[in-house]
C-alpha cells in the first residue's frame, strides 16, 4: 500500500509493500505539487521496489486545503490510470481521531478543522475513534460551546487538545479501512469539500451579481 495525506501543510507518505516499509513527513515548507511524486519515487527506489509492485492506495480526501486535496487525489488517479488498483478514501477527521486515540481517550470527543473565513468543520467521535455524527460546519462561538473535548491539528492550534498525525497513523488507519472493505475504484475518487473554495465563491458572487 501507498498512503498519502496532502490536506494539511505537512504532507504524509507511507509505503508498505512486500513486507518493506518506509515513512515520511514532508516539511511544511515543501510544495506538495513539486515534491510529492519525487519523494514517493525516492522511497520506492530505496526499498528496491517500483510502483508496479504496489497493490493498493489510500488518500485523504478532505476536508482541508483545496489545492492539497486536489494534488493528492490527482496523483492517485494518475497512478491508477490503466491499472485500476483499489483505493481507500480517508477523511481528515478520521486521521485526527486515529492520532488522538493513542492517548486513550475516556469519553466522546470532537475533531475540528479550520475551514477559514470564520468557519470550522467538526465531527464527533466516540472514545474508540469511531464517528458518531455527520461532519458539520460551525462558527467559532458554536465551536466553543461544544460539550465534549475538541481535538485539532497542532499546526492549526484551534483547541486546547492538539495532535500531529504521523505517517504511521495514516498507514494504520488505511490498513484498517482496507481490512473492513472500505475501498473504491480510483475513477470514483472525489474530494470531500464542506465549503466552496474562495475562487468558486467569488465566481458565484459575480454570477449572482449579473443576474441581479
Amino acid at each position: 500500500m501507498i498512503a498519502i495525506s496532502t490536506s494539511q501543510k505537512e504532507a504524509l507518505i507511507a509505503v508498505e509493500i512486500q513486507g518493506k516499509k518506509k515513512l515520511l513527513s514532508m516539511d511544511s515548507s515543501c510544495k506538495h505539487s513539486e515534491n510529492l511524486l519525487f519523494n514517493i519515487d525516492k522511497m520506492l527506489d530505496e526499498l528496491g521496489l517500483s510502483i508496479k509492485d504496489n497493490d493498493s492506495f489510500a488518500v485523504i480526501i478532505g476536508p482541508g486545503s483545496f489545492t492539497g486535496i486536489r494534488i493528492g487525489i490527482a496523483l492517485i488517479k494518475g497512478f491508477c490510470s490503466g491499472i485500476d488498483k483499489p483505493v481507500v478514501p480517508i477523511y481528515s477527521f478520521e486521521l485526527l481521531a486515529c492520532a488522538f486515540k493513542k492517548s486513550s481517550p475516556t469519553s466522546d470527543f470532537y475533531c475540528a478543522i479550520n475551514g477559514l473565513s470564520g468557519m470550522y468543520f467538526v465531527q464527533k467521535f466516540n472514545k474508540d475513534a469511531l464517528p458518531i455524527s455527520e461532519p458539520q460546519i460551525c462558527t467559532l462561538q458554536e465551536l466553543n460551546n461544544l460539550d465534549t473535548p475538541i481535538v485539532s491539528y497542532a499546526e492549526e492550534q484551534i483547541s486546547d487538545i492538539t495532535v500531529t498525525p504521523t505517517p504511521e497513523d495514516l498507514l494504520m488507519l488505511a490498513k484498517q479501512k482496507q481490512a473492513d472493505g472500505k475501498m473504491i475504484s480510483a475513477k470514483n475518487l472525489t474530494p470531500f469539500y464542506m465549503l466552496k473554495s474562495q475562487a468558486e465563491a467569488d465566481l458565484d458572487a459575480k454570477k449572482n451579481g449579473k443576474k441581479n
